[in-house]
């Protein structure tokens, strides 16, 4: 079982690790929904630990829906971080019918040879299951990022279920990343219910000092 701690500090990258994180995703303004850290915040996490970092790349927050303008900076930057050593970035593209945007997708894609983690954004999507089997068709993401649609994990973990499953029926590469208000107090009772590899949160792990 691998702890995916969501941080957006170096603070709390630290305090990730050492109450066993086992890859951070770094994000800037968390109150937004998280959007594409800064290079110096990038560096000075991966400066102080020894986690894979995955990056998240979003310039707008709270939505998902990118111009051509948009893409083309969300190239350069990620570009510009991978140069950094982040192990991985986090994007997630919808179309105006709240779908992955799959073309979108795969130019991040084809533009890293890093793993890539298509977000949350998919909880936006009307049918998760069919938003699902897009990504698996594409064959251009490593992970997919969900709460099952739900706020939490714990409200999708019927969903999310399903999802592991049609990922498991259709021998895909994908690996679900379970997310939505996990802590270090309820990640037991989802695990037995789930049996996933991955669990993401801010909460994930401890977070006293």
């Amino acid at each position: 079982m691998i702890l995916e701690a969501c941080v957006g500090t170096v603070e709390q990258a630290v305090r990730a690790e050492r109450n066993g994180a086992g890859q951070l995703e770094l994000c800037d303004r968390l109150d937004l929904d998280g959007t594409t850290p800064p290079t110096d915040l990038v560096q000075a996490v991966l400066d102080a630990v020894s986690l894979p970092v995955k990056v998240i790349l979003n310039p707008v927050a709270f939505d998902y829906c990118y111009n051509g303008s948009q893409m083309d900076g969300i190239v350069r930057s990620m570009r510009e971080l991978e140069s950094l050593g982040v192990s991985g970035f986090v994007f997630g593209a919808l179309t105006e019918q709240k779908l992955p945007d799959i073309e979108a997708v795969k130019r991040i894609a084809e533009s890293t040879s890093l793993p890539l983690t298509f977000h949350k954004a998919i909880d936006q999507t009307s049918d998760l299951e069919w938003a699902l089997g897009m990504l698996i068709e594409a064959d251009c993401v490593r992970f997919v990022l969900s709460s099952g649609g739900e706020k939490t994990a714990a409200a999708g973990q019927v969903q999310l279920g399903r999802m592991r499953d049609r990922l498991a029926q259709g021998n895909s590469s994908i690996e679900l990343i379970a997310a939505g208000s996990i802590t270090a107090g309820n990640l037991p009772t989802l695990h037995q219910k789930l049996g996933l590899t991955y669990y993401h949160g801010k909460r994930v792990v401890d977070v006293a000092d």
